[in-house]
């Protein structure tokens, strides 16, 4: 009981002696030692917790930032693709729009017996192509009517239905047109030939003209079959063939098939 009490006692004067401590302290303008221990205790505490606080706004900022450029990198990609596919369909329509002009400027300058068809069917093989026109018997199409586009023959007429007819292309083996190479130097005549390739056969060539690497190749209009002057291909390679004495040339046809929806067909034998 006596221990309590002087505990007691002891705790007393203590807290008198802090309270007139407290008093003079404050009163000649000094920091309160209390408030001045629990700062030092505090102020570390909220300085890391202001700390965190300002380190996570920042992380979600950075995070929406990034959410944000990667949506507008999404946009970017869907509107590139978008601007691809417009600018290959206006690159198709300008190709398209040039083929008819010069479909019309062909069709100007051939005879009356000529129609417009359109291509309703193509069946690409390896080293030929077939085509379907929906033109036929009741158009005045036969079997063996040239077929021309714009840019060059095509082929001729293999089989004529009543509305419709299959073209065979030029590619196609035992194809053969009289042509000629239009050389700067000299005209030379000889025959194309289909060889079931991506590519014809100039044969017949005189060893001596001056063929070349680029010269263009054209109908030559000889038995009245083709017109002339109808663009066949272009002189890819040049050799001279030794067991016949000819010259002989590989030619790039000028038409690409797949490429056309609009050509002419000659009506009538």
């Amino acid at each position: 009981m006596k221990r309590r009490r002087w505990t007691w006692l002891i705790l007393a004067a203590l807290g008198l002696i802090l309270g007139v401590y407290h008093n003079q302290r404050v009163h000649h303008g000094e920091v309160n030692p209390l408030t001045a221990l629990i700062r030092g205790w505090i102020l570390p505490v909220q300085r890391g917790a202001h700390a965190a606080t300002e380190g996570a706004q920042q992380f979600f900022a950075t995070l929406t930032q990034a959410h944000k450029a990667l949506r507008d990198h999404e946009n970017l990609v869907t509107e590139n693709a978008l601007l691809k596919q417009e600018l290959e369909r206006l690159k198709a329509l300008e190709s398209e729009n040039e083929s008819l002009r010069n479909l019309l400027n062909l069709r100007a300058r051939l005879p009356n017996e000529w129609i417009g068809c359109r291509i309703i069917a193509t069946y690409p093989q390896p080293g030929q192509q077939t085509i379907v026109i929906d033109r036929g018997v009741r158009d005045g199409v036969l079997a063996g009517a040239p077929v021309v586009a714009g840019e060059g023959l095509i082929g001729v007429v293999e089989r004529a239905d009543a509305n419709a007819s299959i073209v065979r292309g030029l590619t196609a083996p035992r194809m053969a047109v009289s042509a000629k190479v239009l050389n700067a130097q000299k005209v030379s005549i000889g025959v194309c030939e289909g060889r079931g390739e991506n590519r014809l056969l100039l044969n017949f060539i005189p060893p001596d003209a001056p063929l070349q690497v680029g010269d263009q190749v054209v109908t030559a209009g000889l038995g009245g079959k083709y017109p002339p002057n109808l663009t066949i291909g272009v002189v890819e390679q040049v050799w001279y063939d030794r067991q016949y004495s000819v010259k002989k040339a590989w030619v790039r046809p000028a038409v690409e098939i797949e490429r056309f929806s609009v050509a002419l067909v000659k009506r009538g034998k």
